[in-house]
């Protein structure tokens, strides 16, 4: 079982499997030591894909679209210098799932559960919908091309997680084609306005505009391949479930920690008892300070294993530190740097 899931949400053409592929395509080589492995079945599906994204032109070399009957999840592991640190499932589906979610039910359950288990949400947001000179035109097509049609689900996935709401990320898509037309605040005026519900006051939001190339669409999509900013939406997602699980560590470290430091105690305490005694029972002196260095044990293994997902997540921010121009994060409606020191001196 993965340690978590991440979902994207979009539509048809919204390029979901795309950015799965272009995620797969930079992470299976690797930046700084972290890389991305998957299943024997995946990784030749994934690999065929490269291949007829690098060998073929036209629209022919991306993949063919999601049918509506199909989910699937891809299970990943991420490795850091080759060590393996986290499992993930990563789930794919046909966009017009959400549509015609009646006549697929049983696919839009799985949909629907796997966003509600996920540690963060992708909204993936077409770019094309973006490409127009009429900047009403632009915010109308979001409106009625977008969110109308993703309002159920996000309405009860705000329901579901009413206590608090994980951290989504706006993946705008294609933004090779929709950068001439439409510019960064313009984007962010657009998304505020709406999916106003998601940024409300102590929520967490970023938004990342992402492509499997600059110049992919020149010569009828001859360009070549290289992916602009594909890994951020992803470290994103990663540096969020290492921050979680950093704090669930220390949380049951101190309550575990105090229970063996109370066996310490106690077990010193019986040392000293059994020393004061004119019959000294040197047997129970014995048990106990067994049990002294076992409690002593496993503190300082509960502490290396804090300390060992704390460089994770320092690493993974690291990254995100060094590309932090090119995403946009928001607490409510204010847009903020991305400043993880606050967090990380938390654990």
């Amino acid at each position: 079982m993965a340690d978590t899931r991440f979902t994207a949400v979009g539509l048809s053409g919204s390029g979901k499997t795309c950015y799965l592929l272009g995620m797969y395509y930079e992470m299976c080589v690797g930046i700084n030591g972290f890389t991305l492995v998957t299943t024997n079945r995946a990784a030749t599906k994934l690999e065929d894909w490269m291949d007829q994204l690098d060998d073929e032109t036209g629209m022919d070399r991306f993949p063919v679209g999601t049918s509506l009957t199909e989910f699937s999840n891809y299970s990943f592991k991420l490795n850091y210098y080759n060590e393996p640190v986290m499992s993930f499932d990563w789930a794919d589906y046909g966009g017009g799932t959400i549509h015609s979610r009646n006549d697929n039910p049983e696919v839009y359950t799985e949909l629907i559960n796997s966003i509600n288990e996920s540690t963060a949400l992708y909204i993936f947001i077409d770019g094309e919908l973006l490409c127009n000179e009429n900047p009403e035109k632009r915010m109308r097509n979001i409106e009625r091309k977008c969110k109308a049609k993703l309002n159920s689900i996000i309405s009860n996935f705000v329901q579901s997680h009413a206590e608090e709401l994980p951290p989504i990320v706006f993946v705008i898509t294609k933004s090779d084609l929709c950068r001439q037309y439409v510019t960064q605040d313009e984007i962010k005026s657009i998304l505020i306005k709406n999916f106003k519900e998601l940024f409300a006051p102590g929520r967490t939001n970023y938004i990342v505009a992402v492509s499997l190339g600059e110049e992919i669409a020149d010569d009828d999509y001859s360009g070549e391949v290289e992916p602009v900013n594909i890994h951020i939406p992803f470290f994103i997602g990663i540096f969020h479930e290492f921050l979680n699980f950093c704090l669930y560590i220390k949380r049951e470290l101190l309550k575990d920690e105090q229970k063996h430091q109370n066996k310490i105690s106690e077990s010193q305490n019986a040392i000293d008892y059994e020393y004061d005694r004119w019959f000294t029972n040197y047997d129970r002196i014995n048990r106990c300070k067994k049990q002294i260095e076992e409690s002593k044990e496993r503190i300082k293994n509960n502490r290396e294993e804090l300390q060992k997902y704390r460089k994770l997540l320092i690493a993974v921010a690291t990254e995100l530190a060094k590309v932090n121009s090119k995403f946009k994060v928001f607490y409510g409606e204010e847009e903020k740097d991305f400043s993880p020191a606050d967090l990380i001196s938390e654990i």
